[in-house]
């Protein structure tokens, strides 16, 4: 069995050409891959996300002022909560 060559010896598969090519193709094939698949995994969640399905049950807290944080009385508002731990530095 004879191998069919051209110009120079080199099978077809190894002119430089003819290598840019096949790598502009893979990286083309690559690339739509890719975004075939980020758009197929993001596809499956049609519905709005809910993160918050229950409303937080009532608390009380104390302040570092010793006054007493309650939930209760911030109903309707939004309320930014900030901890930090005191004891460490």
């Amino acid at each position: 069995m004879t191998k069919k060559t051209q110009k120079g010896g080199q099978p077809w598969w190894q002119r430089r050409r003819v290598q840019r090519r096949l790598a502009a193709v893979a990286s083309l094939a690559l690339a739509i891959g890719i975004i075939a698949w980020l758009v197929g995994r993001g596809g499956a969640d049609s519905g709005q996300k809910q993160y918050f399905v229950e409303p937080a049950s009532t608390f009380t807290l104390p302040t570092v002022a010793g006054d007493e944080f309650s939930l209760s009385e911030h109903l309707g508002q939004h309320v930014v909560l900030l901890y930090f731990n005191e004891g460490t530095g």
